[in-house]
């Protein structure tokens, strides 16, 4: 005779029980590779917002360089020199005169 059969085999018999399961495996797994695709098309935008704003910062980063640049480039004005003014006296040099500075005697 045949043994007796557990509850979990007797729908595994039964093909319409059989097609049932499958089907709502199929749409399981559908539903799975749906929200999988949802969570990786948020995940995808979100890199790529970051990216952009990345993308933006280095951007501004080196427009703001080559800005200080021009200004560090550009040659300032000569500032204001100060003069000293006085009347000088020509001496004529006499060929005993002592020289000064290094190495002669003051």
């Amino acid at each position: 005779m045949n043994p007796p059969m557990t509850s979990a085999e007797i729908p595994a018999r039964n093909p319409v029980a059989r097609s049932l399961a499958l089907a709502v495996l199929a749409v399981a797994l559908a539903g799975a590779a749906i929200m999988g695709a949802v969570v990786f098309a948020v995940l995808l935008g979100i890199f790529a917002v970051g990216y952009l704003v990345s993308h933006a910062h280095a951007l501004w980063r080196l427009f703001r360089a080559r800005r200080r640049a021009v200004v560090v480039a550009q040659p300032e004005p000569p500032a204001q020199a100060d003069y000293i003014e006085g009347a000088y006296q020509v001496v004529e040099a006499t060929v005993d005169a002592a020289r000064r500075g290094p190495g002669g005697t003051a």
